[in-house]
C-alpha cells in the first residue's frame, strides 16, 4: 500500500480540541502526522477526511485494505480510547460498530464506519420511536458489563466538570444558562444515578417523546424525562458554545431544565 495521505489538522479541529483539552493539545497535534502515517502502514488503511465532531479525539474517515469504510480515532486521553474499545467489543449487536484494531500505546482505535454516518443534529427528522427503542433495548440487553467500568456517577461528574469549562471560556454564557441551573442538572443526574433501577428539541417535544418511548424500553416515563432534564443545562451550554445563532434552542433547553423537578 502506498503511503497514506494525512488530512490537514486544521484550525477548526485545533479550536475544538483546545476548548476541552487546553493549549497543550497544540504540541500533541503537531507530533501526530507521523503517528498517523505509521498507523496507516501497520493497519493497512487509507486515510481520507477529518470528521469534524468530537472534543477529545482526532477522527478520520478511512478505508481498509479490502475497501471497507472505517473510522480512525486518536486521542491524547489514551485510557479513554482503551475503555471505549473494551466497551464496544463487549456488545454483540448490529447497533454497535465492530472494533478492527486498537493501539493503547498511542491511543488509537479503528472501528467499522456507521453508514450513512450523519449525526442527529444534521438530520431533518427525529428517528422513529421504534428505532430508538430497538437501539436502547439492544444496548441494554446485548452488552456484557465489566466490573472495571467506572460507575455512572463518576461519568456524570466527569461530564459536568468538563462542560463547566465553557463558562471559563465564555463568562457571558452565565446569562444564558445560569451556573445555578447547571448545578441543579448535575445534582439531579447524580440523584438518578444513585437510585438507578437494576434493569439516557424543545422541552415539550422532549417530554412527549420521553412519554412515548418509555413503555417501549420498559422504563418509567417520568424517570426518563428527568434524565433528559438532568443534562438539558449541559446541552444548552454546549449548543451555545458551538453556534452563535442558537438562542432559540438554548432558551428551549433552559426552559425544559427549569420546569423539571
Amino acid at each position: 500500500m502506498a503511503a497514506s495521505h494525512v488530512p490537514e489538522l486544521d484550525d477548526e479541529l485545533r479550536r475544538r480540541l483546545g476548548r476541552r483539552l487546553g493549549a497543550g493539545i497544540e504540541s500533541w497535534l503537531d507530533e501526530l502526522p507521523p503517528v498517523l502515517v505509521d498507523l496507516s502502514d501497520r493497519w493497512q488503511i487509507d486515510l481520507e477526511s477529518l470528521v469534524q465532531r468530537g472534543s477529545v479525539s482526532v477522527v478520520i474517515r478511512c478505508r481498509t485494505g479490502d475497501g471497507r469504510p472505517a473510522v480512525l480515532k486518536v486521542s491524547p486521553e489514551r485510557r479513554r480510547i482503551v475503555d471505549e474499545a473494551t466497551a464496544l467489543a463487549r456488545w454483540r449487536t448490529v447497533h454497535v460498530p465492530a472494533v478492527l484494531a486498537v493501539d493503547d500505546g498511542v491511543g488509537a482505535l479503528l472501528i467499522e464506519a456507521v453508514e450513512p454516518g450523519s449525526s442527529l443534529s444534521e438530520s431533518r427528522a427525529y428517528p422513529s420511536r421504534e428505532s430508538l427503542a430497538a437501539l436502547m433495548s439492544s444496548l441494554h440487553a446485548d452488552g456484557v458489563p465489566d466490573p472495571s467500568y467506572p460507575p455512572v456517577a463518576e461519568r456524570i461528574a466527569y461530564l459536568y466538570e468538563s462542560g463547566r469549562k465553557n463558562y471559563e471560556r465564555r463568562p457571558d454564557f452565565a446569562a444564558l444558562i445560569s451556573p445555578d441551573l447547571y448545578e441543579r442538572g448535575r445534582q439531579l443526574a447524580l440523584r438518578l444515578a444513585a437510585d438507578a433501577p437494576a434493569t439516557v428539541e424543545d422541552g415539550e417535544t422532549i417530554a412527549v417523546r420521553a412519554k412515548q418511548l418509555a413503555p417501549l424500553i420498559g422504563v418509567d416515563a417520568l424517570r426518563l424525562s428527568n434524565w433528559c432534564a438532568a443534562f438539558a443545562a449541559m446541552t444548552a451550554l454546549e449548543v451555545a458554545e458551538a453556534s452563535p445563532d442558537s438562542h432559540v434552542r438554548v432558551d428551549s433547553l433552559v426552559a425544559f431544565a427549569r420546569a423539571q423537578s
